[in-house]
């Protein structure tokens, strides 16, 4: 992918997190979204290089963040 397409969608994702930042964190998907965001600004930061190891482990953690939020989001019907 040109650097030009990795920077344009750098700037997308960082136009969503603007906008993520700004609503309020105690909705219920809030951490599912800043997390996805999070995950994705690393992807695309990184888009034409390898990651590191540590770069891998930080990405896995993130990802463990996402499922664990969605876990906390109820299904319609089963508010407690």
């Amino acid at each position: 992918m040109e650097p030009d397409v990795s920077s344009a969608m750098l700037r997308r994702v960082e136009e969503l997190q603007r906008l993520a930042d700004s609503i309020a964190e105690h909705h219920p998907y809030w951490p599912t979204l800043h997390f996805t965001l999070q995950l994705l600004r690393t992807i695309v930061e990184n888009w034409n290089r390898d990651f590191t190891k540590e770069e891998h482990e930080e990405l896995m953690w993130v990802a463990e963040k996402i499922v664990e939020s969605v876990k906390r989001i109820q299904p319609r019907g089963t508010e407690k």
